[in-house]
């Protein structure tokens, strides 16, 4: 076994030695022009599949990396020319193809009524990509309405994104997390435009290259930067409404310029948004007696902002790449919550009435600037990219808690809340290609992070200065450090691929010497958290069938840490009658997870299934538990849970004029049983029983080509009750729709969608426990409709942008290479 592996291992370090590199230029037939990011890929006689594929540089100059000596045909794509098919013999030396002439279609772009939408989903090795810049049902939206439209992503009515039903996810923003926490993320994706991102990628099983961050993977939101020669750009303009709430609107405006040395563009955008809401909570408490609380609410939120993004290439020489690239946030929002109760006892019939008055106000600027440097070693694609980051996201927020009882005023509290999120982050990625289908990836990350979140508060109706309340008083701060190295190795044989990868991170987090709050008690110096060392293993299998089938099986490990309010202990009483806190002796989640996917092309279609398996250890879930009458809840480690299901992504285009994106999610949830101690009394002990559930969720989402300016998108979406701890959410859907108008030669255009049409997406939360059972009901905001107008500019030739490389690169990859 040991003669075999070496002979193997040998085999592949040599095979580049046995191997031939063809080189050549493409330009236009008529201006001799070199043609810069042209796809030139090389096929095997009678094969479907590419072996390879690389794009042209600015000169036109092509290198496709070594081939085995044989008989290919060199094919040469570029939108608005005619492909070129070329014919070669590859014989044991360097072969220079020479300068390869395209020549224009004959059909000009004028003369074309364009019937039809570029792809939405495309796959590759470790995720899938959707492309979302043509997406009607969000345009004049935000982040948060486009992440609503990807199949396998829901976002609730509260903003909390979960990815195959988990909310434990990573959202990243151009490959990097950026800041975004649990705390923040919510408000960030609302206030991104829907008009900044150009395609979201989900991976669900990242390689042992990424941060394992999030058990259910990482939604990365790629952000517009397209290449085109000269300038170019759009404005824009809109109007939004939420059903019961005061109308809102949008203006925007981005501008891109591209030449052979520098790449530049800047978006600056302005949102408001206000939207109403309303809920109810219904309650049965008892111990030796039996009460009944019954809870409504309405509430109002709305924020304004300013969202800007900036970025500047500077190409040194063809080997040398540096960057500056950044976005800010700068805005404040408002909250307005009036709260009803009515309690009774079920045995002595005491009735009691009182209302609660909650209004708050603040800011949120957010900001992060990164410093890139990428090198190109070879002509094979070997490169060293590396990256420095800054993000900082800060909140203020101050409320007032007004409560009321039988028309008299019995507590009067402001709180002041603060939080601030420092991020430094390094990173270098290290590729060596040893031929075109292997290829070795090293790398290190640190990252640095500092957290602030103090609160206080006072007791308006106390005179000064015993006005101040301690029991609204709160400093927690802590720093962490996670530093990373990794190393992955990928080879392709024939029709078989195979990459291996692992991932070592060492974290230490300390806490300030402090205490947290006078009732929590809790002064315990915590400034010697345990260091953790973590190994992080990823393993990819790919076998390519005849007629584009393609199997894969994949295998990696990710970790969920506690952070921000799941560790912060203290005691939220904004509402008296359910109150909340952190835990910090959380544990990570640790969930190993393997998947199988099935991919298979046609034409005009295309089907990705997969078949998934997740086993999770120190499953971390809110629990409520009753104390001394009061319902409180915080977050656990509650237990284990298995979660084993079916994927299924279709694409279907019909008649040209018609493309169905469909999803469907099938997933069987076990969660074993488990307990948890008071932090405050260790003698209350709460029990999670174990539970199992099997729920789906579906999503289609149809895009309508009516005429050759018009266009609408009709999006359905429906989830099924699901598992959480003590007990489960109920079932939720939505109907959004989309109408675009395109005018003067689509250089303006007018869109029109609707988000909830049926005003249906509610949270419905139904838990239990030991002497309580509790029915929550919310919705966010109903109905939304916007409107929105945008006028696009430029001199920009119909040249092929960097999107379209991209594409075209990927749908080679897929076939024939290791990205």
């Amino acid at each position: 076994m040991k003669k075999i592996a070496s002979i193997l291992l040998l085999y592949l370090l040599a095979s580049p030695l046995f191997a031939s590199e063809i080189k050549g230029k493409i330009v236009d037939a008529a201006t001799n022009q070199p043609l810069d990011f042209a796809t030139v890929a090389i096929f095997k006689q009678n094969d479907e599949a590419p072996l390879a594929g690389v794009s042209t540089d600015r000169n036109g100059n092509f290198s496709i990396p070594p081939v085995s000596d044989g008989k290919y045909v060199l094919r040469v794509s570029f939108v608005g020319y005619n492909t070129l098919n070329l014919p070669v013999l590859v014989a044991g030396k360097e072969l220079n193809a020479g300068t390869l002439k395209l020549t224009e279609s004959t059909k000009h772009l004028s003369e074309v009524q364009i019937l039809g939408q570029g792809t939405q989903m495309r796959f590759e090795v470790d995720k899938k990509v959707f492309s979302v810049d043509q997406n009607i049902a969000s345009a004049g939206g935000s982040a948060t309405e486009v992440l609503q439209n990807i199949p396998s992503v829901n976002v609730d009515n509260e903003g909390n994104v979960s990815l195959r039903n988990s909310t434990n996810v990573e959202v990243w923003i151009n490959g990097k997390p950026s800041g975004l926490t649990a705390d923040n993320r919510a408000q960030v994706l609302q206030q991104m435009p829907a008009e900044s991102i150009q395609e979201v990628e989900i991976m669900t099983n990242p390689s042992a290259k990424f941060n394992p961050e999030g058990t259910s993977g990482i939604i990365n939101l790629v952000l517009k930067k397209n290449r085109k020669a000269g300038y170019y750009g759009s404005l824009s303009a809109g109007i939004l409404y939420a059903d019961g709430a005061k109308p809102g609107g949008s203006l925007g405006a981005n501008i891109n310029y591209s030449s052979s040395k520098i790449d530049a563009y800047l978006n600056i955008g302005t949102r408001a948004m206000n939207f109403d809401g309303k809920g109810n909570r219904h309650e049965l408490n008892g111990t030796d007696t039996v009460s009944q609380l019954d809870q409504d609410y309405n509430m109002g939120r709305g924020f304004k902002g300013l969202f800007s993004r900036a970025g500047i290439d500077y190409h040194i020489n063809d080997k040398h790449t540096l960057g500056l690239s950044g976005f800010g946030m700068f805005g404040s929002g408002y909250s307005v919550n009036d709260i009803n109760y009515s309690s009774k006892n079920l045995v002595t019939g005491v009735e009691r009435n009182y209302s609660r008055h909650n209004t708050g106000s603040g800011n949120r600027p957010s900001m992060n600037i990164s410093l890139d440097h990428k090198y190109e070693i070879d002509k094979l694609g070997s490169n060293l990219v590396s990256s420095l980051s800054y993000s900082h996201h800060n909140r203020t927020n101050t409320e007032t808690y007004v409560q009321t009882e039988n028309a008299a005023r019995t507590s009067d509290i402001t709180q002041t809340t603060s939080g601030q999120n420092n991020e430094l982050q390094l990173k270098v990625d290290y590729t060596k290609k040893f031929s075109a289908n292997t290829r070795l990836e090293a790398g290190w990350q640190s990252t640095i992070q500092r957290r602030e979140s103090p609160s206080s508060g006072h007791d308006n109706a106390m005179a000064s200065p015993s006005r101040i309340d301690t029991a609204y008083f709160n400093a927690f701060n802590y720093n962490e450090q996670i530093h990373a190295a990794y190393a992955t190795y990928g080879t392709r044989i024939d029709k078989f691929s195979v990459q291996g990868g692992l991932r070592a991170e060492y974290m230490v987090r300390s806490w300030d010497n402090t205490y947290y709050n006078s009732l929590s008690s809790l002064q315990t110096d915590r400034s010697n958290y345990k260091p953790r060392l973590q190994l992080f293993p990823s393993f990819y299998m790919t076998y390519t069938l005849p007629k584009n089938n393609e199997l894969q099986l994949n295998f990696t490990r990710r970790i969920n840490r506690p952070r921000g309010r799941e560790i912060n202990p203290f005691r939220n009483y904004s509402d008296s009658t359910n109150i909340s806190f952190g835990n910090p002796d959380l544990s990570p989640e640790l969930t190993s997870s393997l998947e199988f996917n099935y991919l298979k092309s046609w034409e005009n279609h295309s089907l990705s299934a997969s078949v998934f398996y997740q086993f999770t250890d120190d499953v971390m879930q809110n629990v409520r538990f009753v104390n001394n009458g009061v319902l409180e809840n915080t977050t656990m480690n509650v237990t284990k849970s298995n979660n084993s299901g079916l994927e299924l992504v279709a694409k279907n285009k019909f008649m040209k004029v018609i493309n169905l994106t469909t999803s469907l999610n099938a997933h069987y949830n076990r969660m074993h049983a488990g307990s948890y101690t008071s932090l405050y009394n260790t003698s209350l002990v709460t029990i999670t029983p174990e539970q199992d559930m099997f729920s789906w969720d579906g999503k289609i989402m149809a895009n309508l080509i009516l005429g050759k300016s018009t266009a609408a998108q009709i999006t359905g979406n429906y989830s099924s009750p699901h598992l959480i701890a003590q007990g489960k959410e109920t079932a939720e859907y939505s109907i959004d729709l989309g109408l675009r108008q395109t005018f003067l030669n689509r250089k303006l255009s007018l869109n029109l969608m609707v988000r909830d049409l049926l005003d249906s997406q509610k949270k419905t939360t139904i838990t239990s426990g030991a002497g309580f059972y509790q029915r929550s009901e919310n919705l966010f905001h109903g109905r939304l409709i916007g409107l929105t107008a945008t006028y696009n500019f430029g001199n920009s030739k119909p040249k092929q942008d960097q999107k379209k490389k991209t594409e075209n690169m990927d749908m080679n990859m897929e076939s024939g290479g290791m990205e």
